[in-house]
């Protein structure tokens, strides 16, 4: 849990920023002496110190310095009424991360404490997995105790790229050094990203000239770190991209699950109509190109209203659920099932003959016919009209199909017509 120590001899801004905490589900305790500081964090885990220039029981400074002395890895933001220059550049040569003036409006105050909230800088990384390709020993070491002293674990070092190439693991940050045994780190760079790696990558070197770092930025680096190693910028840049990519990959993650919900039913997670026919579309195509086999079953509940009348619609949906779940189960991998509209399902079948079709139809309602309902004594049936796919376009094989249903309707429900 993100919580955060406030240092404040101001009643009035110490309810300020407990009321925001409160609102953003930050916890929060507050103290207004730098004694009763340093107890709070030899006992509580502090995420962030917000702490006033004006402290009772010694100066500021001497705060600070023992804070980063006992507690580097916390950060430390100033929030206070004095903004001068001489204020500032005092403060953050002291090693504070920013600087709040007490002016700012309760809106930027809070959006800068969720922003804070949000993920500390150090889980960024503490989830992530590194890797580090420096056939330097030394710098391995080095590297290692920084990112040990920082509580980053997953990490594991290479000397050789060959090695971290074969190893076949993904990395979410990759740490090349530029200077290597039997290659260049240009090349391990341009071999990461011609393969479509999309994680982050730091190129290291002692090389400190402007054309070489703009030459490996161009090959798709994503920063630059010059040893040797000044640690706080060190993790400083890493934190950075690490913050970026996260900040990708959770943009990712939602774009790919609106995609999912633009193509799935709401209520079965099927494929929707609108999608069910663009996969048919497809599977067609395939087809006429590679002259496979495919084929189309057209499912219909029977009585469906009858059910929704007698236990209502909430057990209509549950009758629905249960239907495409035992439909799921009952196709291959590479068969698609979606939700034609209202109580009608559709399962294309790549490279499947009439037989197996069939086949497959007669399982689902079997599957179906023995299907229990808890608490009520109900048997669901299915009706299905079985198509394997000659010449016809999508639409009409999808109307011959459906005609087949329409048969196995007329000729007593409960069967499988092709």
């Amino acid at each position: 849990m993100f919580k955060i120590l406030h240092i404040e001899t101001s009643s009035l801004y110490q309810k300020l920023i407990s009321d925001i905490c409160l609102e953003l589900d930050i916890d929060y305790v507050s103290c207004s002496s730098s004694k009763d500081a340093l107890e709070i964090l030899a006992t509580d885990n502090i995420s962030l110190i917000v702490t006033a220039m004006e402290i009772r029981e010694g100066s500021i400074e001497r705060f600070i310095e023992l804070i980063n002395r006992s507690y580097s890895k916390v950060p430390i933001v100033v929030i206070t009424g004095n903004d001068t220059f001489d204020d500032r550049k005092k403060m953050y040569d002291l090693g504070i991360v920013d600087y709040i003036v007490k002016k700012s409006s309760r809106d930027e105050i809070r959006d800068y404490l969720k922003a804070f909230a949000v993920k500390s800088k150090t889980q960024y990384l503490t989830d992530m997995y590194i890797a580090v390709c420096d056939d330097s020993k030394v710098d391995r070491k080095i590297t290692e105790r920084i990112f040990r002293i920082n509580s980053i674990n997953r990490v594991d070092f290479y000397e050789d790229p060959e090695e971290m190439f074969e190893a076949g693991r993904n990395y979410d940050i990759y740490l090349i050094d530029l200077i290597l045994k039997d290659s260049s780190g240009h090349q391990v760079i341009k071999k990461l990203r011609s393969e479509g790696c999309k994680s982050v990558i730091i190129a290291i070197s002692g090389i400190d000239n402007v054309k070489t770092i703009s030459h490996v930025l161009s090959l798709g680096a994503d920063d630059y770190i010059t040893k040797p190693y000044n640690n706080d910028i060190f993790m400083a840049r890493i934190r950075t991209c690490a913050r970026s990519y996260s900040l990708y990959k959770e943009v990712k993650e939602k774009t790919l699950e609106l995609e999912k919900m633009a193509k799935s039913d709401g209520l079965t997670g099927l494929l929707n109509h609108m999608e069910i026919f663009r996969q048919l579309d497809l599977e067609i195509e395939k087809k006429s190109r590679y002259g496979d086999n495919l084929s189309l079953i057209m499912f219909d509940l029977d009585f469906f209203k009858n059910i929704n009348d007698t236990y209502g619609h909430l057990f209509g949906d549950r009758v629905l659920e249960s239907v495409s779940s035992i439909i799921q189960n009952n196709i291959r991998n590479v068969d698609l099932a979606g939700r034609y509209g209202g109580e009608e399902f559709m399962i294309i079948l790549p490279k499947a003959s009439l037989k197996q079709a069939v086949e497959t139809a007669e399982r689902i309602r079997d599957a179906i016919e023995n299907c229990l309902f808890e608490n009520v004594d109900l048997k669901v049936t299915i009706s299905g009209g079985v198509a394997e796919c000659i010449k016809e376009n999508s639409k009409e094989l999808v109307s011959r199909a459906d005609n087949l249903l329409y048969k196995a309707k007329e000729g007593g429900r409960n069967n499988i017509q092709f």
